[in-house]
């Protein structure tokens, strides 16, 4: 039976302390994927969006600790693509789970079930949980959660000074020659059609590090190690290079892929041409200072059973 569509679904985001004292609609704007700041005061100006118990205006300032929660309608959703998530690393503290491709870090506006904050909410009933990063939806491997305020707002300033090394591993398209390769080029989003696709050459800095870790002769593996934090950053720094991730429908090739993804039309011959049936990126490596106690953790998640290694 498929859930009443006039069932309200409430989204929360909690805010930390990099955000505190963004006006609401700038907030709203930079967590959603999606939508544009006119897109978020609308929500707003319709009674969608609430803080600290009440109706938000646009020029509302938010607080470290605040929750914004969003009421959308809820749509026919299916059932989670999984039920429960393996634990990586876990303390008093902090948790890591290993998130498998097609589930999403967070709820939005369509999916709310499976999410991995969805599913952890009924896996670990009681634990307060706050997301400390966000994985892409067909991106795979470690993710990261707070368990107390405290920890939340450390890991918070930690991501954002780049404390927080990442490391990941993508399968890409031909071989690669080169041991190693420093990409500087600067993102900023390309425009057109894809709101969400984005172009190497003009916008914001952006540094990832590359080496090889296995070539064949038609799809390398490679080490990533983003040194900035730009949407889409590794994925548009390999196209750069010549050598787009297997599976990518954004950036290998124009998009179109992406645009019959969204329709519902991608056949059998488009995954063919993907080299693969979903992005063949994972987050395989954390490596940070605790958040509480300073000790270092390296926390990793091991190459799923889906991934696809040079042949």
């Amino acid at each position: 039976m498929s859930e009443p569509a006039d069932v309200e679904v409430k989204v929360p985001f909690e805010v930390q302390a990099p955000h505190e004292g963004w006006r609401v609609d700038r907030y709203l704007a930079q967590r959603l994927h999606g939508y544009s700041r006119a897109a978020v005061q609308r929500l707003i100006a319709d009674g969608k969006v609430s803080i600290r118990g009440r109706a938000a205006k646009a020029s509302t300032t938010v607080k470290d600790g605040d929750v914004v929660v969003i009421r959308y309608l809820r749509t026919p959703e299916p059932p989670p693509g999984v039920e429960r998530l393996d634990v990586l690393y876990e303390d008093e503290q902090l948790l890591a789970v290993d998130k498998p491709a097609g589930v999403l870090s967070h709820p939005t506006d369509k999916i709310v079930r499976n999410a991995a904050t969805s599913i952890l909410k009924l896996q670990l009933p009681g634990r307060k949980l706050h997301l400390a990063h966000r994985l892409d939806r067909e991106t795979s491997g470690v993710l990261l959660f707070s368990r107390s305020p405290e920890a939340a707002r450390a890991l918070g300033e930690a991501f954002l000074e780049r404390r927080v090394e990442k490391e990941y591993l993508a399968a890409v398209a031909g071989r690669v020659t080169w041991e190693t390769k420093t990409v500087d080029a600067p993102l900023g989003r390309e425009g057109g059609e894809i709101r969400v696709r984005q172009k190497a050459g003009e916008g914001r800095r952006a540094v990832t590090e590359f080496t090889r870790v296995d070539a064949g002769e038609e799809a390398s593996l490679v080490r990533c190690v983003p040194k900035t934090g730009r949407l889409h950053q590794i994925r548009v720094h390999l196209a750069l290079l010549g050598h787009p991730i297997l599976g990518d429908k954004l950036y290998k090739g124009d998009g179109a892929a992406y645009m019959k993804a969204v329709r519902r039309e991608l056949a059998e011959e488009d995954l063919v041409a993907l080299g693969a049936r979903r992005q063949m990126l994972h987050a395989a490596k954390l490596t940070l200072a605790h958040p509480i106690t300073g000790r270092m953790l390296v926390i990793e998640s091991p190459l799923p059973a889906d991934f696809v290694l040079p042949g």
